[in-house]
């Protein structure tokens, strides 16, 4: 296959697969004799369909029945090789191959395979395009068939495109002309491109190009699973050399004991002065040696640091091609780790097309490795990259595994906590085990601020001021406002630092990600540590992956305390509910045992409340009640209770008040209530409240003290309402007492 020079002839359009044609009525035709097969390399045809042949129409059926044969085929080998060559066998069984090639994309860089060719019959393996874009590329990039009835058609479409034009065929049997360029799709992607070419114009019709469709897409699928298999192959071939280097060097995973061994074996076949192992440190830009045996003293092999592309291992590493130095004295630039030395040779060790390190053996003689001994390192050198790579992915898997397990006992631990300051407390607990960090700061939104939850600081000595933000403000600002992590490489010139961290001039580094659940930003966690680059996009990650968590916590935390507050809370009125009375009473009275101090409480009644619904409707009298929760919560203190005990009952619970100065306090919340317009625009008017008072006697539960609360209550509505009574020891009393004194210490 070679490139033909662009000739200025009449050029015809070209056909993609979904544009209408018909063949030309004027090409000529032959006898459809039986379908036969062609032998690799004979150049010639068997059947009418095959490699040279023109071909009569085959009937749908038996091209259905056809496709079908050769899908079955097609999926009967797993070896490249030989599918390949079925694959070119089952198309020359219905259509010319005169030309036949299969093109592959580049899984990396931009270089285009060639793994099988066929001109005339003739075999060529394993060529690498000499375009990077081209006629072929064009087809795998964009998932189109291309058929081209003559060479004229083609060479219009690429220079019409930009492309170079690549004829296949010879001098002695005439180049290509009709041609069917067909792209290799697995359903998911296109994975290279299938053409078929003849020298013969118009040799291919649109039935052909809808078979050499359905052809090329079994084959994709063939040709992907092929590779899968020998991916898989060379893995299992991978961790078998991986075994018998274990086996052989009776190590482990951890990386100075595989390497040490390694070296040890070379020295049992190869003896060396010096040899030793480099492996690349990307922040510092130089090899550090890991490893070495022989005369290299444990202080220089601390000192000896190669930069990338200096030395003979830097230059190694750097070009990736193995170094034979005959004499150390005439290299220029030679970095010497032991003065004995005369002659080196180094070799990359390659996983894939990844430089991981070199192997540098040396010795004390000139001119000292022979070309056998450069392979034989070379194979050790394989050893060695397999030994690094598994090591360091050995390393990462343990390192994550801790990681996840850190991770899930954080998550479960969170998921039994209910309260957003325990979970906060318990999400930095276990960050400090994950990442390192001088102080943790957890903001939840609240309205338009940034709310910090007070967690416990890391250190006494905490520079970074834990306040309240605005919603634009800071680190944590900028995080809720664009709801996208942070990384902070320097307080001292990072713009999104606020001023107050900044003017406090001391050099910190953060991270930072939102609290991010349904879609919402809740909140922002954030770390900080002293000085610049203190963390590093694995810190972030890990933060990420606990933030995460974290929100659900703190979202179920706020829907308990939601839900909490809505079983203790009236619905119509605000106030606290019985539920809430029965657990507050038993603290209360328990307090007030204790300490010897009074406890009372107090049951307000509407009166002739049913009127008020007969005469203005329930929704009046529903504002009325809210109304009167509002100014009984407002006349009483901090410590007392308010509960809407049921209908239009009311209840008060005052610690530390006696049951005459609760007296004065009902009395005063009578004369209130009495003269205060509680019905605003509804129209009700004023209302009158009967109240019953009882206090804590010996032997007293809750309950025994509500009971007589509500008796007195009682005993006030049947002496005509609008009045209080003290309920003590079995009897009702109307006291005669002035709101304005005596009244309870606050």
């Amino acid at each position: 296959m070679g490139l033909r020079p662009h000739q200025n002839r009449s050029a015809q359009l070209w056909t993609p697969l979904d544009t209408p044609f018909e063949t030309p009525r004027t090409v000529s035709r032959i006898a459809n004799p039986p379908l036969g097969h062609v032998t690799a390399g004979s150049g010639g045809p068997t059947s009418s369909a095959g490699r040279n042949g023109v071909g009569a129409p085959v009937s749908e059926t038996r091209r259905l029945r056809l496709l079908h044969e050769i899908a079955g085929v097609l999926s009967s080998t797993l070896d490249l090789r030989s599918l390949y060559d079925t694959i070119y066998d089952q198309i020359s069984r219905v259509m010319d191959t005169s030309m036949f090639f299969v093109a592959l994309a580049p899984s990396r860089g931009s270089t285009v395979t060639i793994p099988y060719v066929r001109e005339f019959g003739h075999l060529t393996l394993d060529i690498e395009a000499p375009e990077a874009h081209s006629v072929t590329t064009h087809v795998f990039e964009r998932g189109r068939t291309l058929l081209f009835h003559t060479a004229e058609q083609y060479e219009q479409f690429a220079e019409n495109n930009g492309l170079p034009i690549i004829i296949m065929g010879d001098e002695s049997r005439g180049p290509s002309e009709a041609m069917i360029y067909a792209p290799l799709n697995t359903g998911s992607r296109t994975i290279g491109t299938l053409s078929v070419q003849s020298t013969r114009r118009y040799a291919y019709t649109k039935d052909d190009v809808e078979t050499l469709n359905v052809i090329a897409t079994q084959a994709a699928i063939a040709i992907q699973n092929a590779r899968l298999f020998a991916e898989s192959q060379a893995s299992a071939h991978r961790r078998q050399a991986l075994l018998r280097v274990a086996e052989t060097v009776n190590s482990a995973l951890e990386l100075s004991g595989v390497i040490d061994a390694i070296l040890s074996g070379i020295r049992e076949v190869m003896p060396y002065h010096l040899a030793a192992i480099q492996v690349p440190n990307w922040r510092t830009g130089v090899l550090d040696t890991v490893a070495a045996i022989g005369a290299l003293e444990d202080t220089r092999r601390e000192e000896l640091k190669v930069p990338f592309g200096k030395g003979v291992t830097g230059m190694v590493f750097t070009t990736g091609q193995p170094l034979v130095v005959r004499d150390v004295r005439t290299f220029e630039g030679y970095i010497p780790g032991s003065d004995a030395v005369l002659s080196e040779v180094a070799v990359p060790l390659r996983r894939g097309h990844q430089v991981v390190g070199v192997l540098n053996v040396e010795r004390d003689e000139l001119d000292a490795f022979s070309s056998d001994e450069v392979e034989l390192l070379t194979l050790f050198g394989t050893q060695a990259a397999i030994a690094i790579e598994n090591a360091r992915l050995f390393e990462e898997q343990k390192s994550r595994v801790q990681e996840l397990q850190a991770v899930h006992g954080l998550v479960q631990e969170m998921t039994s906590l209910h309260d957003s300051v325990a979970i906060a407390t318990a999400m930095e607990r276990g960050l400090a085990s994950l990442i390192g960090f001088d102080g943790c700061r957890v903001y939840l939104r609240d309205g338009n601020r940034l709310e910090p939850l007070l967690i416990p600081a890391l250190r006494a000595d905490d520079p970074i001021p834990r306040t309240p933000r605005e919603l634009n403000e800071g680190i944590p600002g900028w995080v809720l406002e664009h709801g996208r992590s942070a990384l902070v490489e320097s307080s001292l010139s990072d713009p999104r630092v606020s001023n107050d961290v900044r003017e406090m001039g001391v050099e910190v580094s953060a991270v930072a990600t939102p609290l991010l659940h349904n879609e919402q930003v809740a909140g922002v966690i954030c770390l900080w540590k002293r000085g610049a680059d203190g963390f590093t996009r694995d810190d972030l990650r890990v933060l990420e992956i606990i933030a995460a968590q974290a929100a659900i916590g703190f979202d179920r935390s706020r829907l308990y305390d939601e839900m909490r507050l809505q079983a203790r809370t009236d619905e119509l009125t605000g106030l606290f509910n019985r539920r809430y009375l029965a657990e507050r009473m038993t603290e209360e009275l328990s307090r007030a045992v204790r300490n010897g101090h009074p406890l009372a409480m107090v049951m307000v009644d509407a009166d002739e409340f049913k009127n008020v619904n007969d005469l203005f409707g329930h929704d009046a009298g529903d504002a009325v009640l809210r109304s009167l929760a509002h100014l009984m919560r407002s006349e009483v203190r901090t410590e007392d209770l308010v509960v809407r005990y049921g209908g239009e009952e009311f209840l008060l619970l005052l610690p530390e008040v006696s049951a005459e100065g609760a007296a004065i306090v009902a009395e005063r919340l009578r004369a209130l209530i009495a003269t205060a317009d509680l019905g605003g625009e509804t129209g009700v008017g004023h209302i009158e409240v009967s109240v019953g008072v009882a206090e804590l006697e010996p032997g007293d539960t809750g309950e025994e003290i509500i009971t007589r609360a509500d008796r007195g209550m009682y005993h006030a509505k049947r002496n005509g309402g609008n009045q209080v009574c003290i309920c003590r020891n079995g009897e009702c009393l109307i006291p005669s007492v002035d709101p304005v004194e005596d009244e309870p210490a606050a």
